[in-house]
């Protein structure tokens, strides 16, 4: 099973990005929450999986939709795990993006990779974001919004994360969770970890263990 993850620096992890350097595996997963992630499934079920990380650090849906075909199509994946919105709130903000742009190619992401490799599963991750400015939260809200009715158009699993990490905060205080009101710590990458692997058991094959 070939499990393909997507999105922005939350995914990216600092990875390795150029081909001639993905003969390093202690490289070429990042250190996100796709590494804890990739990390048990290999560990629970030697053999069976096969992970790759495509996050990018700064990555809009647009950005992805330019790098598509080698990212996402030719990786030919069973399951694809998308986390997807952080930057597109602030591109929205700037007038960079117009809002319904962020759904209008976020589905157009997922109709190509159905398209590709038919009986691919999605996992889209809800964006999450800690921000004390009223208009980004808002904005925010809006694009959380979008995923959730993403994923019940096309009978995706949704993982949601957003009211988790406001809760957090408000209890730890943020730097616990998200450092900069964006990316995760440690615990951060963990509970993203942890919520994907318990919901995602029945499209792993993992239920029963």
């Amino acid at each position: 099973m070939k499990l393909l993850f997507q999105g922005d620096s939350i995914t990216d992890g600092n990875r390795y990005k150029d081909k001639a350097s993905r003969w390093d595996k202690n490289h070429q997963i990042g250190h996100s929450w796709a590494y804890v992630v990739t990390g048990a499934l290999t560990c629970r079920h030697p053999g069976k999986y096969e992970c790759v990380n495509r996050g990018v650090s700064g990555n809009t849906v647009k950005d992805l939709m330019l790098r598509w075909q080698e990212d996402a199509l030719d990786e030919r994946p069973d399951v694809m795990l998308l986390l997807i919105g952080v930057n597109d709130c602030s591109a929205i903000a700037d007038g960079r993006m117009r809002p319904e742009e962020y759904g209008t190619v976020y589905r157009s992401l997922l109709r190509r990779v159905g398209e590709v490799s038919p009986g691919v599963r999605f996992i889209l991750l809800e964006p999450f974001l800690i921000a004390d400015d009223p208009r980004r939260t808002a904005i925010f809200t809006d694009l959380c919004r979008t995923v959730r009715e993403i994923a019940e158009e096309t009978d995706s699993l949704f993982i949601p994360l957003q009211d988790d990490f406001v809760r957090f905060a408000r209890h730890d205080g943020r730097d616990l969770w998200l450092w900069d009101g964006v990316h995760p710590t440690e615990a951060g990458h963990y509970h993203i970890a942890e919520k994907v692997l318990a919901a995602g058991g029945q499209i792993f094959g993992t239920e029963a263990t």
